[in-house]
């Protein structure tokens, strides 16, 4: 009795497998030309050229250095995009955080720092 249970929740669960797959087949033959027309678009030298500009970008640290007030003798040397060190800085709220700063405004915090 217990081989015609299992032949049957055998034959059962191949039947289910075989309507997911269906599905699963017929879902993707349906999204496939969305899938090409996208993956045309992506491959375009200009879309390449966007998207390499923007990796690019997202590959570097902003310089959070508030300069009005960190070196304002020095305001506009700042390279926004193009922080190389970090140093700490003291908050009342955070206590001692490290902000990221660019070359020319890190030289910029130490001559002020060094002169007074």
């Amino acid at each position: 009795m217990s081989e015609g249970r299992d032949s049957e929740l055998a034959d059962k669960l191949a039947e289910v497998g075989r309507r997911v797959g269906l599905a699963v087949t017929d879902a993707l033959e349906r999204i496939r030309p969305a899938i090409t027309a996208v993956t045309e678009v992506a491959n375009r030298p200009e879309v390449r050229s966007v998207v390499e500009r923007a990796e690019k970008m997202l590959r570097r640290r902003p310089c959070l250095c508030f300069c009005a007030r960190a070196h304002p003798a020095d305001v506009g040397i700042c390279e926004p995009f193009d922080a190389v060190i970090s140093r700490p800085h003291n908050t009342d709220l955070l206590g001692d955080v490290d902000v990221p700063l660019c070359a020319p405004c890190a030289a910029a915090r130490a001559a002020r720092e060094f002169t007074g």
